[in-house]
């Protein structure tokens, strides 16, 4: 007993270790965030200087804040909870409850438009692509997304799904504190390619999930992870339906979190006691919350599969509070099933990427509202919102470039006529944008 009882405390020593390692580079990635707002603040200085001297000859009516189309939900029933294990942060006195936003986006694709899109005379820097949305993704508690592909070295582009360092510092300064990379790009630039991904994303303290560098680590870290925020501990899962339906090499099945045994033919065969085997390890864990990141579904098509309502099923039985799905590009239903307090956003479209195919160039940011009750334990989703976003090409705005906006933000600039605004054409498809993102978040599938 007392050997068993030293292992648990070895094991949780790690964690904390873990934990503090993980917060150091956060902490580190938030000074470089900073440091790097505060360049563009200069250099925005500059430009609005020069703004206001065309506004002058055109209108002088600031444009509209941006507004965020109220999507909330009636307050939840609530599931106890454990409280945290790790160091945590203490609620202060008095303060009954603890609220944090948690911004979702969809697939961040890496193209060769996109990484063209990047490269200047001085190299890569894909910081005017992020600069409108920024802050949406900044003022959030925790933000994650699908990051659709590799840093697994040079040749960059589509066809190797790899990218330049800069686009993980871009993330980084952006305020990403975790993407999914079980994906479709995971084994793209092979296993080593894989652990390469790994430890960049490391570098600049942004949390893998869904991924490992070998089975070791698979084992080591039971195939999740735990991100602690504001106090409350939340647990991320990924999992993919495949890899371009490429095959992992012999030894290295547990690199990445499999949706089904026959990942690379007709997905049929759910892997169902591989999802419970790391839904298991989770719920040993007790966090406050956990969110799986699905890549599942079909490429461009608007329905939701059996197979995927019957994944949904298994993981909300099985402990999942939150699923987060991405992979068909196009934007799908949010759930939010109060009596049950789970949410499901079925697909949230495309964050970044070449936006060719119909519906694929305009989704969302989710903003998941989370409440814990500090006098109970008990925590609940109370709430969600969403920002509507568009992907521009260039072209589309005097201010050129391949770059993603806030759809609202965007048209209010072109209403007040204001440098760098988008097209008369654009601006009409943002138009039909709103009312399809609209819809397509009040699908239910039942």
């Amino acid at each position: 007993m007392t050997s068993e009882r030293e292992d648990v405390n070895k094991e949780l020593e790690r964690r904390r270790a873990l934990r503090k390692k993980r917060q150091a580079q956060r902490e580190k990635a938030e000074r470089e965030r900073r440091a790097l707002f505060l360049r563009l603040g200069a250099a925005g200085l500059v430009i609005l200087a020069v703004a206001l001297v065309i506004i002058g000859f055109t209108r002088n009516d600031p444009a509209p804040a941006e507004t965020t189309p109220p999507q909330t939900s009636q307050p939840a029933q609530t599931r106890p909870t454990t409280p945290s294990l790790g160091e945590s942060q203490e609620p202060q006195a008095g303060q009954n409850l603890t609220t944090i936003h948690i911004a979702a986006a969809g697939d961040l694709n890496v193209t060769d438009q996109m990484v063209a899109s990047a490269l200047t005379m001085y190299g890569y820097d894909f910081t005017s692509a992020f600069l409108d949305v920024a802050p949406v993704l900044s003022q959030a508690d925790l933000t994650v997304l699908n990051y659709e592909g590799t840093f697994g070295g040079d040749g960059y582009g589509t066809e190797t799904g790899s990218a330049p360092f800069q686009l993980a510092q871009a993330m980084a300064a952006m305020g990403v504190d975790a993407v999914q990379t079980a994906n479709s790009a995971s084994i793209r630039s092979g296993v080593l390619g894989l652990q390469s991904t790994i430890q960049t994303l490391n570098t600049v303290g942004i949390q893998a999930v869904g991924t490992f560098a070998d089975s070791s680590a698979f084992r080591s870290s039971g195939g999740y992870t735990i991100m602690e925020v504001q106090g409350l501990r939340i647990a991320l899962v990924g999992f993919t339906k495949g890899m371009d339906n490429l095959g992992l090499p012999e030894g290295s099945r547990d690199c990445v979190n499999l949706l089904y045994t026959d990942y690379t033919t007709t997905y049929d065969e759910i892997d169902t006691n591989s999802i419970r085997r790391v839904l298991r390890n989770v719920a040993e864990e007790q966090p406050d919350l956990t969110i799986a990141m699905l890549h599942w579904g079909s490429e461009y098509n608007e329905g939701i599969s059996s197979s995927q309502k019957k994944i949904r099923n298994l993981m909300l039985e099985n402990g999942v509070d939150i699923i987060l799905g991405t992979h068909s590009h196009l934007l799908k239903g949010v759930e939010h099933d109060t009596a049950n307090n789970t949410l499901v956003a079925w697909s949230l479209g495309d964050f970044y990427g070449d936006g060719s195919q119909p519906g694929s160039n305009y989704s969302i940011v989710l903003d998941i509202e989370v409440t814990r009750d500090n006098v109970t334990g008990e925590v609940t989703i109370s709430g969600y919102s969403y920002t509507p976003i568009y992907i521009l090409q260039p072209g589309d705005s005097l201010a050129g470039g391949q770059r993603v906006v806030r759809i609202n933000a965007a048209m209010a600039r072109y209403e007040g006529n204001y440098l760098g605004k988008i097209t008369g054409g654009v601006y009409s498809s943002m138009e039909y944008a709103l009312k399809r993102i609209d819809q397509r978040t009040a699908e239910k599938v039942g």
